[in-house]
């Protein structure tokens, strides 16, 4: 395959992703269908099965696709300059403006995924496994400013992620919630606790 077909390849690989995430957003999971997607994307059904094994295919191609957009997010904002706090800060911020931009697919894997939470589950383990290191680095910068207690950075990570778990699980069932707002909430508390 030539360059350009790979690179035609991959944006018609993109648009069906996208055609996919605007479905089952707009439908649920359960109720998209293949045919409405491919509509969307602008291609065949065939066209999706040849990128795509099934439509449970697709639903984890865009986790996958989501982690990896906030694994983006936060190391752009650890790695840097600045107080640790503060691009620990930008990091949830900017993760929260990206959950809140894809609200309703987050909806959709909260209230029809849990099927999938095993697959969902690994490769998310895969992810966090894959950037360690990061975290490691970050954590250390923070318990060297004494912003978080000594504990493994492992655990540090598990409490983290399943804090965020946590928040966005009740945020995206709740209309009323406002995920930016919550983050500042939460990082006026720790800053409040930091200055006694």
């Amino acid at each position: 395959m030539t360059t350009h077909g790979k690179e035609e390849n991959q944006e018609r690989r993109q648009r069906i992703l996208q055609a996919a995430r605007d479905v089952f957003a707009s439908e649920g999971f359960r109720n998209a269908e293949v045919k409405t997607i491919a509509v969307r994307a602008g291609v065949g059904k065939a066209t999706i099965y040849k990128h795509f094994e099934s439509k449970e295919d697709l639903l984890l191609s865009l986790v996958q696709e989501n982690f990896q957009c906030i694994r983006d997010i936060a190391l752009t904002h650890l790695i840097g300059a600045g107080h640790p706090l503060q691009r620990f800060e930008k990091t949830c911020l900017g993760i929260a403006d990206y959950l809140n931009a894809n609200r309703n697919f987050s909806r959709v894997l909260i209230r029809e995924a849990g099927e999938f939470m095993p697959e969902i589950q690994r490769i998310h383990e895969a992810v966090v496994e894959e950037n360690q290191p990061f975290a490691d680095a970050f954590f250390d910068a923070m318990k060297s400013e004494g912003m978080i207690p000594d504990i493994p950075n492992r655990t540090l990570l598990e409490l983290l992620m399943n804090l965020t778990i946590g928040t966005v699980y009740s945020w995206t069932l709740r209309e009323d919630r406002d995920l930016r707002g919550d983050v500042e909430f939460l990082f006026g508390l720790w800053q409040k606790s930091l200055s006694r």
